[in-house]
């Protein structure tokens, strides 16, 4: 009997331990560690915030990996145009976004060529959500575009290294932003 007992308390911490905890996946850096947690607990409250951690973790390997079996994301650009930023920005409704609104719209009626700052908009056609990181010589930003969804950012005029993941597909392209320019990314 004792055989038994000890045998069965042997199995159970075996099984125990072969499980990822919470606290693992969230100090984790390791994709697959976060992953597995993910899967085994779906309904865990931590989940949402993994999975976002594990979409970073996810963009960082596949663009510091260098290797030319990544797959390319190709970029639609167009110039961006009054029209259409109207259309698209009369769907905000937070006093945050109307703010962001004014100055877009302001910097696109004066239409002033000589002026320090363009509209970049990035329109995502993907079903995943986007991190873009635009890198310029003096400013450092991070703009979150919803799956299928679009959003603006108002930037100083020059040269900028935009990077994203896009469902696993690495991003990378130099830009001179020298107008308000619209940048539609997807995966197709």
């Amino acid at each position: 009997m004792k055989k038994i007992v000890l045998l069965v308390m042997i199995a159970v911490s075996g099984m125990y331990y072969a499980q990822v905890s919470v606290f693992a996946a969230m100090n984790s850096n390791d994709p697959n560690v976060v992953q597995s947690f993910i899967t085994a607990n779906p309904k865990h409250p931590k989940v949402p915030e993994l999975k976002k951690k594990l979409q970073g973790m996810r963009y960082t390997v596949v663009s510091s990996s260098g290797s030319g079996n990544d797959t390319e994301a190709k970029p639609k650009v167009s110039k961006l145009t009054t029209n259409k930023l109207e259309k698209n920005i009369s769907k905000s409704k937070t006093s945050e976004s109307a703010e962001k609104t004014a100055a877009i719209l302001t910097n696109l009626f004066n239409d002033n060529k000589y002026s320090k700052e363009a509209v970049l908009q990035i329109v995502n056609r993907s079903s995943c959500e986007l991190v873009v990181k635009v890198a310029g010589k003096k400013k450092y930003y991070n703009l979150n575009v919803p799956s299928k969804n679009q959003n603006y950012i108002l930037i100083e005029k020059g040269n900028y290294n935009l990077t994203t993941s896009i469902c696993g597909a690495s991003y990378t392209s130099n830009k001179s932003i020298t107008a308000s320019t619209i940048i539609t990314l997807g995966n197709k």
